[in-house]
């Protein structure tokens, strides 16, 4: 029984929380249990009464995902160790899968969202539903080195309500780290393409234990700087310049999240610090956080690694992957390479060889509209020229490049932050070569770049289009 003041604290840390290529033939049909709460009731503090858990196991780690909980890692343990680190109170923690879109509210098949979860939108979550409805499993398969998993996930803060969209995830393990590749496959009716939204790719819960909050956000990466860790327990953006974060318990063990040019993530801590076990609210929680624009019929792929070990064994890991690139290197043959729109759209899913953008404004209050780059992180010394491969189709005689340092919150109208460059409207390919190195303002660590309309020129966008095929350093051949 689930004593009252239990209850409020998980109603409370509840409010607080951030929930988070070859296909295999279909395994026997397979029903999960389906617990059916009634709508507006908060799911009871339990562990699940049928588990269905798949593992694999070395020397090192053992490492297992629930059928039960849309294929999502449940558990995950050092060798040797029947301590389950993995957080399971109910079906928006464990390591897993979630994306966000709009509309917010979103509501489907006449069902409204539970009003603490009302503003997350389209939220389709791998594990199941608020409402510990699990995910349904399309299928599944299991070698000795590799487990495969396609789900259809549902919409976290709807009832029963699977998501138009499927989660495919390949885990395999190799001394102490996991490997996971995921396919997001999206099916939508709505064919709206809405805001891009920041997503958890994945998002990872740790039982109460292992809270303390690690990420190296200095601005020397790879020199093995200072680590920091954090001790405030509120849901907040790290800029993590070595792709990697991290949950450790007080012996200095645990697991870091390491996901490659990735510099946003998000740390935060759940419930009483430093206590508790697997089916506890208590938790410690990081997640990778990139800006995706989600299509209505789009399909994203994306890697992350698992390390289980010390702050060393993390590090030792990251420092042994390739370095990113010192310099944009932005060619758009298949995808967004992680850029998003702020107050404008591009013509959607697929992406063939460029980036087709309304170069206007879909809302005119704003005063501006922006076509921006993944978060980064660059030496400005090291980006002498940036080279862009556009064709404007526009009255407009001008476009402006804009950037932003770490310690800015968004991008800035100080003259020392852009620069205008002269285009040509025609709508033909040309190669704009924009001289960084003679600007004063660009100097430093440069954390994100943008395109959009000079001041001057938001009179002459009716009907502008602007087609992107390359953002680089270098020249384009």
């Amino acid at each position: 029984m689930v004593r009252p003041y239990v209850l409020f604290l998980y109603v409370l840390i509840s409010c607080l929380a951030v929930t988070c290529v070859r296909d295999y033939p279909s395994t026997a049909p397979y029903a999960p249990p389906v617990a059916t709460p009634p709508p507006g009731g908060l799911p009871g503090q339990q562990q699940p009464s049928a588990q269905k858990r798949l593992f694999l196991t070395n020397d090192k780690i053992r490492f297992g995902i629930d059928l039960n909980m849309g294929g999502a890692i449940t558990y995950l343990a050092e060798a040797g160790s029947s301590e389950n680190m993995v957080n399971n109170p109910d079906l928006g923690r464990q390591i897993q899968t979630a994306i966000y879109a709009g509309p917010y509210p979103y509501s489907q098949n006449g069902k409204d969202p539970v009003e603490a979860w009302k503003l997350l939108g389209w939220n389709p979550v791998q594990a199941g539903d608020y409402f510990l409805h699990p995910a349904r499993i399309v299928s599944y398969q299991q070698t000795d080195n590799l487990i495969y998993v396609k789900t259809i996930p549902h919409i976290w803060p709807l009832f029963n309500e699977p998501a138009e969209c499927t989660f495919e995830h390949w885990y395999d393990i190799k001394e102490n780290r996991v490997n996971v590749r995921c396919r997001v496959t999206v099916s939508r009716a709505d064919t709206t393409q809405y805001d891009a939204r920041t997503q958890e790719t994945p998002c990872v819960y740790l039982n109460g234990p292992y809270d303390r909050m690690f990420c190296y956000t200095g601005l020397k990466p790879f020199t093995n700087d200072a680590v920091s860790e954090f001790t405030d327990r509120n849901v907040i953006n790290r800029y993590g310049t070595e792709h990697w974060a991290a949950l450790l318990n007080e012996k200095g063990r645990g697991v870091g999240l390491f996901k490659a040019r990735e510099v946003r993530f998000r740390t935060a801590g759940f419930g009483i610090p430093h206590v508790g076990g697997e089916f506890d609210v208590s938790a410690g929680y990081i997640n990778s956080e990139d800006f995706l624009v989600v299509d209505h019929n789009g399909v994203y792929d994306f890697e992350y690694t698992l390390i289980v070990g010390t702050l060393t064994d993390i590090r030792q890991y990251v420092y042994s992957q390739p370095r990113p690139p010192s310099g944009p290197d932005y060619t758009f043959v298949k995808d967004r390479q992680g850029w998003y729109y702020v107050n404008t759209t591009d013509k959607g899913w697929p992406i063939q060889n460029e980036l087709n953008v309304k170069w206007s404004r879909n809302e005119t209050n704003p005063e501006d509209f922006r076509i921006c780059a993944p978060l980064t992180f660059w030496y400005a010394e090291n980006v002498s020229k940036i080279y862009i491969q556009a064709a404007f189709q526009t009255q407009g005689s001008t476009a402006r490049l804009s950037w932003r340092k770490p310690d800015e919150y968004d991008f800035m109208p100080f003259q020392d932050r852009y620069t205008d460059f002269p285009i040509v409207g025609d709508g033909q390919f040309r190669t704009y070569e924009i001289n960084t190195s003679q600007l004063p303002g660009w100097k430093g660590v440069i954390s994100q770049i943008s395109l959009t309309n000079s001041a001057s020129q938001s009179n002459r966008e009716q009907g502008a289009r602007v087609r992107i095929r390359s953002v680089t350093s270098t020249k384009q051949l």
